[in-house]
């Protein structure tokens, strides 16, 4: 890839990203529900596909097929149920994310206390990170909305600065 394409490459992913911040900032609970939808089309397609292989595999037999097929159907059911009401969907994927990431936090944190007696150098400052996390991660467990939300709106904003310093480099590069 020549520098010229590349340029080209950065300035039209800044720009990309600094409209879709932008989406995420300002309608938060849309652009929500439009990635709960795709989540939906997913599930959907994803099931559908899974039912075909069932129906189509000479490999599986009795209960394997059904199984697949059951699994197939399950999927289907799960996308639609997506689709009946958006709101609630948008709303089930802030406390997703947010319970998914507080567990994330919590067990990093947790590990990084295992571990940092082992190490000789800045210790204070792993001890200090991994207490850190710990408290992020019970926080967002408590609140998985909230920190859903939160962290919603954080990926808007740094989907904009990302933006904002990928086209300073288009015009800098």
């Amino acid at each position: 890839m020549s520098s010229h394409s590349l340029r080209y490459f950065m300035g039209i992913d800044g720009l990309l990203a600094i409209v879709f911040g932008l989406l995420v900032v300002i309608l938060p609970t849309d652009t929500a529900a439009i990635a709960a939808a795709i989540i939906g089309v997913m599930m959907v397609a994803s099931g559908l596909f899974k039912i075909i292989h069932a129906i189509k595999n000479t490999a599986l037999t009795g209960w394997n097929r059904t199984g697949a097929s059951l699994l197939g159907f399950i999927y289907i059911l799960a996308g639609l149920i997506i689709f009946i009401n958006m709101h609630i969907a948008s709303v089930s994927l802030f406390m997703v994310v947010g319970l998914m990431v507080g567990i994330a936090w919590l067990f990093e944190g947790v590990i990084q206390l295992s571990v940092v007696s082992r190490l000789a150098d800045h210790q204070a400052w792993l001890t200090f990170s991994a207490v850190l996390h710990i408290v992020a991660g019970i926080l967002l467990m408590a609140s998985p909305l909230f920190g859903g939300a939160l962290l919603w709106m954080w990926l808007g904003v740094s989907l904009i600065v990302l933006g904002v310093y990928r086209l300073l480099m288009f015009f800098r590069f």
